[in-house]
């Protein structure tokens, strides 16, 4: 009895504050797990997951935009959070209904704090490789560099967030008995099917980083997709070109069009004509 009492005292403090909720995803994540099954402290563990990736991710957005001034910093730290909310609010509904149909009896709040949770450790981890990202950005790293570097890095605290998802599942699965071993496989889909949802988002919310190039603008017309632009970026990178020398091309291209109509005192196409303005 005494054991049982110091282990709940534990988790009251535990989820009394954000210290300590960031200690135990970082370096305890079984007595969240054990907190989450035994449904300690969860509205807690919810609101403290929930500012922990709201503010992190903002943090990160910011870092990335920053290359591109002052304003897109701002659009990024506001945009980085909409895309992981609105990611979640577009996959996890179907996630705790198919949950709930393979045998799982665990509850809306306990499923959502666990896939929060793991949402919340992406954030830190982010937070935790800003240093790195401003230290390319005040080295003179050109766009494509930090293009393909945001993506790395966020693709990695992704696939980091959905291990320690995956590690608490297995955790109510084989202690709690609360989650079906079968059902084990749906969440490495589901996961698949949050990173493909993300990835589109993602890019229907560019920029992120911005083009110094280019007025600022919350949102551009892209063509193609997000695979797509990552290997325009490294063609691009392996060039050596970064995207004001590309623009600088550009222009001297249209210009050259520019004189050559000129000199043969011909129309210029309207395409032409506005491009060398």
């Amino acid at each position: 009895m005494k054991s049982d009492s110091a282990t709940h005292v534990t988790a009251r403090s535990g989820a009394s504050g954000c210290g300590l909720f960031l200690t135990q995803l970082l370096s305890d994540r079984e007595r969240f797990f054990t907190d989450v099954a035994e449904e300690v402290g969860l509205g807690e563990k919810l609101g403290h997951a929930t500012w922990t990736l709201l503010g992190l991710s903002a943090l990160y957005g910011a870092a990335a935009g920053a290359y591109a001034g002052p304003l897109q910093s701002l659009s990024a730290a506001i945009k980085l959070p909409v895309l992981f909310v609105g990611t979640l609010a577009i996959c996890f509904p179907a996630f705790f209904v198919i949950q709930v149909l393979v045998g799982s009896r665990l509850r809306f709040t306990q499923v959502l704090a666990l896939v929060m949770g793991a949402l919340a450790l992406t954030a830190i981890l982010l937070a935790a490789v800003v240093p790195i990202t401003v230290f390319f950005l005040l080295t003179g790293a050109n766009y494509y560099f930090l293009e393909l570097l945001h993506v790395a890095i966020v693709l990695g605290a992704g696939f980091a967030g959905m291990a320690a998802l995956h590690e608490g599942l297995t955790f109510a699965c084989e202690k709690r008995g609360v989650y079906p071993r079968k059902a084990m496989t749906i969440m490495r889909a589901w996961a698949v099917l949050f990173a493909f949802v993300g990835v589109q988002m993602a890019w229907d919310l560019r920029p992120f980083v911005g083009d110094r190039g280019q007025p600022f603008q919350v949102f551009r017309h892209y063509e193609g997709n997000f695979y797509t632009g990552v290997v325009y970026s490294l063609q691009k990178l392996t060039a050596g070109e970064d995207e004001s020398a590309v623009a600088r091309r550009t222009a001297l291209d249209r210009e050259a069009v520019r004189k050559l109509f000129d000199s043969m005192n011909t129309p210029r196409p309207d395409s032409v004509r506005a491009g060398g303005r």
